[in-house]
Order: structure tokens, then sequence, then C-alpha cells
């Protein structure tokens, strides 16, 4: 194999390689608005993860896999435990943790926050 060829070889894999990096990139962040249905997210949805970030709730909590692992997952917590049962746990947690050894701190959420 000559300089040549090796060069010749080098460069098409190399810009076959940027092409096909370069459309997938585009490609995904095409599919992003459709896979997250961010035409659907609320004002609501919008508030509670600045609430989440704002308090660092991933320390402790896991939501769809990723955050902490010392107190429980979030994924569907919703679900299990609906609006009124988060809005107490949130403001109450000595209460609501009062016979477990994970406890969780009060922390002095709004009401508005907890809306």
């Amino acid at each position: 194999m000559t300089k040549r060829t090796a060069f010749l070889i080098f460069l098409v894999g190399t810009l076959s390689s940027a092409v096909l990096f370069l459309y997938l990139t585009f490609d995904t962040q095409k599919q992003i608005q459709v896979l997250t249905h961010a035409d659907r997210l609320d004002e609501k949805v919008v508030a509670g993860k600045k609430v989440w970030e704002k308090y660092n709730c991933n320390d402790c909590h896991t939501i769809l896999g990723f955050g902490g692992y010392y107190a429980p997952d979030m994924t569907k917590a919703y679900k299990r435990l609906g609006p009124e049962g988060i809005a107490f746990v949130v403001k109450n947690p000595e209460k609501a943790f009062a016979s477990s050894w994970r406890k969780m701190p009060n922390q002095g959420l709004t009401d508005e926050e907890v809306d």
C-alpha cells in the first residue's frame, strides 16, 4: 500500500465519519421536540422542575434513573401518592417519615412551590 492510498483511505474514512456524525446530530436535534413532548409542557411542569433543581432533590432522590439512591425513587411518586400525598410529605417530612430510619429534611417550601 502506498502513502497515497493510505491517505485516500484516511481521508474518505474521516469525511464519511464526519458527515455521518453531523447527520445524526441534526436528526437527534429534530427528534428532541417530538420525544420530549415540549409542546405539552405547561407552567406547572416547568415550575416543578425549577423547585426540584432549587432544592437539589436529585442529591437524594432518583427520577428516571438519574440522581441519588438514598431516598425513594420519584419516577412514579405522583401515581403512587397523588398530589395530596406529595404535598403532605414535602410540607411535613418529619411526620411522614416518623417511623423510618431515613429522614428527609424540611426544606421549608412555600405553598406556591408545593402547588
